[in-house]
């Protein structure tokens, strides 16, 4: 893939007493069951704690374990999953956990640059203090449980299976899901789960068994997977994991619903002042190049998304009709708003996500009877 730096070695930097090249890494990726036989353990920590210290913007920081393996308390690591998983699936998540830094600080630059809204409310499934839900009667609720409560203000709850467990995802906020179920009854809800998108996202641990069907799993959508039996304090850190990556993701969520709907009451007025848009611009922008990405503005007028000649001109109802267009096929983390003095605009993070959104428009509007 282009713009991916090449691998280093991070052993053998920490051997030859050498500090990594300063081209931001996509990921950082710890093997657990073998770093420890190759280098002293505490001084490894430390340094790489260093290292990502130095680095100008957060980059994932994955953790691969056994059974037995377990991080020092010196890292926090944004996943914490079996060694077990297939590449595709490592692969996979990497590129989750780069998106969902992303959308936090999308999330987080859209709050100090649009503001709140007063009295603005969430719905249910935002609500609440941290949650850990436990569905199924795998016989281990009470480890899970004593696991789960050992992290601050966190409510665990039990159901007992998959119909009462997404009722109670609809009553209150939830910060990671676990299934300790048969396997069956796990890929079900891992399907049911993922098919909603207010919980596609949501940390899903999946509790086996069986060693072959660590990989299923993983590929049927499960954030990581547990291989019983497990020591306590490895499931501890697990869950641990699972549940601060839950609580960010809630956060950011949140606060670009609220984005969304405080740009939308924007067009009653004429939509955003320009000086707040160029101000959020320069912000997304400074944010993107310490990932060394670029910010890509794409003002949605015929010219630029080739529809000049798929509607007739002149068409009071356009800019509508591509705001429309381009709010319902771009992702969250992208900007599609209205402002003042420029007219309809989309803001993305990758020049790929320009050249789909104008794809998309052209289709759209080539086979749409305005």
């Amino acid at each position: 893939m282009p713009g991916i730096t090449p691998d280093q070695d991070l052993v053998a930097l920490f051997k030859a007493s050498q500090m990594p090249a300063n081209a931001l890494p996509s990921a950082v990726l710890v093997n657990l069951g073998t770093i420890a036989d190759q280098v002293e353990h505490a001084l490894f920590w430390s340094w790489l704690q260093r290292c990502l210290d130095s680095l100008p913007s957060e980059v994932p920081v994955i953790l691969l374990s056994d059974q037995t393996s377990r991080p020092p308390d010196i890292t926090r690591p944004t996943a914490f999953v079996d060694r077990r998983i297939r590449d595709q699936d490592l692969f996979n998540l990497v590129c989750d956990c780069q998106r969902a830094l992303i959308r936090s600080e999308e999330a987080r630059i859209r709050r100090i640059s649009f503001g709140r809204i007063p009295g603005y409310g969430s719905p249910p499934h935002y609500r609440g203090t941290s949650g850990l839900l436990i569905i199924g009667m795998g016989g281990r609720f009470l480890q899970l449980q004593q696991a789960g409560e050992q992290e601050r203000r966190v409510t665990v709850v039990g159901a007992f299976d998959q119909y009462m467990g997404e009722h109670f995802l609809t009553q209150r906020a939830f910060d990671a899901v676990i299934l300790d179920t048969s396997y069956q009854d796990c890929l079900e809800n891992l399907h049911q789960l993922r098919l909603d998108a207010r919980f596609a996202a949501l940390p899903v641990l999946a509790i086996t068994d069986q060693e072959h069907d660590v990989s299923l799993l993983f590929q049927a959508g499960a954030s990581d997977v547990i291989l019983a039996p497990i020591q306590d304090d490895i499931l501890k850190i697990r869950l641990s994991t699972a549940i601060r990556s839950g609580k960010r993701r809630r956060l950011a969520d949140k606060m670009l619903a609220e984005s969304h709907r405080w740009l939308t009451e924007q067009l009653k007025t004429g939509g955003v002042p320009q000086e707040i848009y160029e101000r959020y611009l320069d912000d997304a922008g400074m944010a993107l190049a310490r990932r060394g990405l670029e910010i890509w503005e794409l003002k949605l007028l015929p010219e630029n998304t080739g529809t000049t000649n798929l509607l007739p001109s002149p068409n009071p109802d356009l800019f509508g009709t591509l705001l429309s267009v381009a709010d319902a096929t771009s992702r969250e983390e992208d900007l599609v708003c209205f402002v003042q003095n420029v007219g309809p605009v989309a803001v993305l993070k990758s020049e790929r996500g320009k050249e789909r959104l104008q794809t998309r428009i052209n289709a759209i509007l080539g086979h749409t009877n305005l």
